[in-house]
C-alpha cells in the first residue's frame, strides 16, 4: 500500500486543479516512472497486481507515455538482466504490454536483441494474435512487421519450404532432394514443439521431420533430426545429403545451413496446374 498511495493521491489531485495547474499535471508521470522502476526490481507478483491497477486508472495516452519513458538503460546498466526483464514484463494487461513493447523497441533501439530475447519477442506476439486478437493493434502490427522475414515465415505461415543456402537444393519427403519446389510432397508442416524449437513434418509422410530453431541468425537455419544428445544436422555437399554430428556441422557451417520460404501458396498453384493440364 505505501508504493500505491502517491499514485492514487497523484491521479485524484489531477481531477480537481484549476486550468494552469491542469497544464502541469505532467508532473505526475516522473513519480509514476520512478514507482514502475521500483516494482521492476522488486516482486513479479507486485508488479502485475500494480500495473492492472494503472491500467484500469490511466487513459491509454497516459499509459504509453509513462512506459515510453522507462530508463531501460539504468535499470540494465544497474546488473538487470535483459532475459529476467522481459520475464517480468510478459503481457497480462493494458499497461503491461506497452512496457513490454517500450523495451523491445529500447533493446532494438540499442542493438541489444540477441537471438534469445529475439525469438522470446516473436513467440509472445504470435500467443498475442492468436489467444488475445482484441488486443492486436497497429502498434503490435509494427513490431511484428520489424521481425526478421524468415522468423515471421517460420512462425505464420501455414506450409514452408527448405532450399539449401549454398546448393539451392529444396529437401522433400524421405530427405529427398530437388531442384525446386514443384510438389506437395516440397512442403513442411510447422508444429509446434518445445521452448524454441519447432517440430516440422512434411506434407507427404508424416514420418519425415525435421526439428528447426527460432533462435537462428540472419535467415540461416539447421535442421536436426531429434531433440536429445544423439542431434545430428542434415546438411547437403555437392548434391547428396548427409547427417552430421552437431560438433561437426558447426565447423561446416555452409553445408549444414538452410533458408526458409513461403510456400503456403503451393496447393493452390499446383492445383491449378493440373486442372488447367
Amino acid at each position: 500500500m505505501v508504493v500505491h498511495i502517491p499514485v492514487i493521491l497523484l491521479l485524484g489531485l489531477s481531477t480537481f486543479l484549476s486550468p494552469v495547474q491542469a497544464a502541469i499535471k505532467g508532473d505526475i508521470y516522473g513519480p509514476l516512472i520512478e514507482i514502475v522502476v521500483i516494482h521492476l526490481n522488486g516482486s513479479h507478483l507486485g508488479l502485475d497486481n500494480w500495473t492492472k491497477e494503472i491500467s484500469l486508472t490511466l487513459e491509454n495516452k497516459q499509459q504509453q507515455r509513462v512506459a515510453w519513458n522507462i530508463p531501460w538503460s539504468d535499470l540494465l546498466k544497474e546488473g538487470k538482466p535483459s532475459l529476467e526483464l522481459q520475464h517480468q514484463l510478459k503481457p497480462g494487461n493494458s499497461f503491461k504490454l506497452k512496457l513490454w513493447m517500450s523495451f523491445y523497441w529500447y533493446l532494438r533501439r540499442s542493438q541489444l536483441l540477441n537471438g534469445n530475447l529475439l525469438s522470446n519477442f516473436a513467440l509472445e506476439l504470435v500467443k498475442l494474435q492468436r489467444n488475445q486478437p482484441k488486443l492486436w493493434n497497429t502498434d503490435l502490427q509494427n513490431m511484428w512487421q520489424s521481425l526478421p522475414r524468415s522468423l515471421r515465415i517460420l512462425l505464420k505461415s501455414r506450409t514452408i519450404c527448405l532450399q539449401h543456402k549454398k546448393e539451392m537444393l529444396y529437401v522433400a519427403a524421405k530427405n529427398q532432394l530437388e531442384l525446386g519446389a514443384n510438389s506437395n510432397c516440397s512442403m513442411w508442416v510447422v508444429k509446434e514443439s518445445e521452448g524454441h524449437w519447432l517440430r516440422l513434418v512434411n506434407f507427404c509422410d508424416e514420418k519425415s521431420s525435421f526439428f528447426i530453431s527460432t533462435l537462428s541468425h540472419e535467415g540461416l537455419f539447421g535442421l536436426i533430426n531429434v531433440l536429445n544428445n544423439k542431434t545430428r544436422h542434415f546438411c547437403v555437399l555437392n548434391g547428396l545429403s548427409f547427417f552430421e554430428e552437431d560438433s561437426e556441422a558447426s565447423k561446416m557451417e555452409s553445408r549444414c545451413h538452410w533458408q526458409i520460404n513461403d510456400c503456403s501458396f503451393l496447393p493452390v498453384l499446383l492445383s491449378k496446374l493440373i486442372v488447367n493440364y
